[in-house]
């Protein structure tokens, strides 16, 4: 018996010694890799312009990013200015980032200078906005989606027994810009599965709420009995909305947009100005987006324009019942 405490007492003791030495070796799997690939890495942002919430959702999220793993990440603004635009991507082809993201204007204004960039070995993250020329990575809505959810909405209220009438109006953004074009891609499959409902304005605001607000003014002057309007972006919606108050026709009149789920939008919808909001969420973009970054810094030996994928975000819903909370987002909380 005395033998056999004796040797546990023994062996527990070269137990507790050996812990610190094994402590010594613990180490994460895969983590001293990915840390070591990020670090000193470059990252060059060129947005439309940092005027636009989702732009400074997108640049708050992925500068946290870069500050947590030591890459450097920097924005070049063209602020709305296609030409200053292409000069920022000649620009950052001749500096040579490890990772090019792009907010297109349209989807040809930058199609042969991304290509220029992919055949410089630089990869290439698209977001929200994409371009004839894919590249490495698209990162942002489904927007024949987004069609489809905004055209099923009004088609739900103004088929409905009790509507003023079947007639409705596509505020479209800038004719030629990606999301345009495939919102109404997605808009037509509606009209076509709906032929009662009656289209009776589309013309671009551009994302401008004074143009949206004097289009909608004269369709209103057209078409009193005017059912719904569906726009592209909150913020230029609330020229609509502003319109459809002024008239007094806001219990007639539903106003469905989509947006990047700011606190603004949620003002908007508690002001009565828009009725419904399809939220992309710009914060969860900017995630996937850092996801997609990351995983470009970790294969340097994959070359740009290799391997080419696409990821959706999710929407959600936004009406008067669930404006708050996360679905109201300020750019100090995501700091």
């Amino acid at each position: 018996m005395i033998f056999k405490k004796m040797t546990v007492a023994v062996l527990t003791a070269a137990m507790l010694a050996g812990l610190p030495a094994v402590a010594k070796e613990i180490e994460q799997v895969g983590r001293q890799t990915y840390l070591e690939s990020l670090k000193d890495k470059r990252v060059i942002f060129i947005p439309l312009s940092q005027g636009m919430d989702l732009n400074q959702a997108w640049t708050a999220v992925w500068q946290r990013h870069a500050d947590r793993y030591g890459f450097e990440f920097q924005v070049r603004d063209p602020n709305m200015d296609t030409a200053a635009g292409i000069r920022a991507l000649q620009g950052a082809i001749a500096d040579r980032p490890d990772v090019l993201i792009v907010q297109n204007p349209d989807i040809q204004t930058y199609a042969r200078a991304l290509k220029q960039a992919q055949q410089a070995g630089i990869k290439i993250l698209q977001i929200n906005m994409q371009s004839i020329t894919q590249t490495d990575s698209y990162v942002g809505n489904d927007w024949i989606e987004m069609g489809r959810l905004e055209g099923g909405e009004l088609a739900r209220t103004c088929l409905a027994p009790d509507a003023p009438s079947k007639k409705i109006v596509w505020l479209a953004g800038v004719q030629t810009g990606a999301a345009n074009i495939y919102m109404r891609k997605g808009l037509d499959e509606i009209l076509a599965e709906n032929p009662e409902l009656e289209l009776v304005s589309d013309q671009p605001a551009d994302y401008d709420s004074e143009k949206a607000r004097q289009i909608t003014e004269t369709v209103l002057q057209q078409h009193p009995d005017l059912c719904g309007i569906m726009g592209i972006w909150d913020n230029a919606e609330v020229g609509a909305g502003a319109a459809v108050l002024a008239a007094g026709k806001q219990d007639q009149v539903t106003i469905v947009t989509n947006g990047a789920g700011a606190h603004t939008a949620c003002d908007s919808i508690d002001k009565g100005l828009l009725d419904v909001v399809y939220n992309f969420n710009a914060p969860i973009q900017a995630e996937i987006a850092a996801q997609q970054i990351s995983e470009f810094m970790q294969h340097p030996d994959r070359p740009a324009g290799s391997e080419k994928t696409v990821f959706f975000g999710p929407i959600t819903r936004v009406d008067a019942s669930n404006a708050t909370g996360r679905n109201c987002w300020t750019i100090d909380q995501l700091k």
